[in-house]
């Protein structure tokens, strides 16, 4: 008997198969830093291993903050000197006599690199040089060099402290907007963070580790898609959408429905398409009777989207829908005409080129 692979599974596998490159670039689209696609060396390099990648990366923004400075800010010393400095700490000058050498121990504030930020990056260039999953980036002579430049950025950071770093330290940290140039290695550095901790997973553990249930990857390319429009299509506002139900007798127990992605044209006719993502294995299914056909659920939901709001405008009324899956081997593009409404069920293949992937989600909206 053939042994049952379970739909998770079926999804990393199929997920593994999207280049290194293509999944870079739908983490920067994700993270809303597309100016960042072409900007690093990698890009002209034959795709290695996400790990690899992302060490890449780091390593190139390390040097642009280190040739542009690295980011200070206000920290407390407690300090004995010679002269005063800031405020007199009576208690412990007269514990340790130190008037008596003329000196003074003082509590004052002043400029330091060592921040929470600078930490993180520390820790986690001093990571990745002794990490063993990156022995799979790159070939042996790549792979020392780009690890001797780990270390060698790490001694440049020599002024701040190396201490362990935690996911809670993430979530704490805040950047302002002076902390432009910390956007996208403070997110690599989490990334990193996140795919170097323990998995059951098996080869390359950077990228399954990413890909390894639905929930996060249906995520990253319902962000992908959501931020790929709203940089491309000006002509279109790009948003979620929250939706009401046309509930006449306004029971209290109704839920409210929210749409992946909504595209709303700024000038009239105000044309208006909302956009379900999703990520399965398979975008068609096979019925009882051996036939494939789309999954009914899907298919229930948008049309749930587009039906329910038909009372607030024209545009409204003749409102369009896509079910919109990713894949790595057949594409989809299937239109259809429901009670006034055009449906299309497509998908993009993310095994593709990138060209090819932007041509293809600029065309299914034409």
């Amino acid at each position: 008997m053939k042994p049952q692979t379970s739909s998770v599974d079926s999804a990393i596998e199929a997920a593994a198969q999207i280049p290194v490159r293509n999944v870079w670039y739908l983490l920067l689209y994700a993270w809303d830093m597309a100016k960042w696609k072409g900007h690093s060396e990698w890009a002209s390099e034959p795709s290695p291993r996400l790990l690899g990648v992302l060490a890449r990366v780091l390593a190139g923004a390390t040097h642009e903050l280190l040739r542009r400075q690295l980011g200070r800010a206000h920290a407390g010393r407690s300090e004995t000197i010679q002269g005063v400095r800031g405020r007199i700490d009576f208690g412990t000058s007269l514990r340790r006599a130190t008037f008596w050498h003329g000196a003074v121990h003082c509590a004052f504030s002043e400029l330091s690199v060592d921040t929470l930020k600078n930490r993180i990056l520390l820790a986690t260039l001093q990571r990745l040089t002794s990490s063993a999953n990156l022995v799979l980036a790159y070939e042996q002579e790549r792979e020392n060099a780009l690890r001797q430049e780990l270390r060698s950025l790490a001694r440049m950071l020599g002024s701040v402290s190396l201490v362990p770093i935690s996911s809670s330290d993430f979530s704490r940290l805040q950047l302002g907007r002076n902390d432009r140039d910390y956007a996208l290695p403070i997110t690599i550095c989490a990334l990193i963070h996140r795919l170097q901790m323990p998995t059951q997973t098996k080869g390359d553990q950077a990228l399954t580790a990413l890909l390894r249930d639905e929930i996060t990857f249906h995520d990253l390319f319902e962000r992908f898609v959501r931020n790929f429009y709203h940089l491309h299509l000006r002509e279109y506002s790009v948003c979620r959408e929250h939706l009401k139900w046309h509930d006449e007798l306004a029971c209290k127990f109704v839920p409210g429905m929210q749409t992946d992605i909504t595209l709303k044209e700024r000038q009239p006719p105000f044309r208006r398409i909302i956009i379900d993502t999703k990520y399965s294995v398979r975008t068609l299914v096979e019925n009882p009777q051996g036939t494939e056909k789309f999954k009914s659920e899907n298919l229930y939901q948008i049309y749930a989207y587009l039906r329910t709001q038909e009372h607030l405008s024209d545009a409204h009324r003749t409102a369009e829908g896509m079910l919109l899956y990713p894949t790595t081997v057949h594409e989809i593009n299937e239109p259809m005409e429901v009670q006034g409404h055009r449906i299309r069920i497509a998908t993009v293949n993310l095994a593709q080129g990138w060209n090819q992937i932007e041509e293809r989600l600029r065309k299914l909206v034409q």
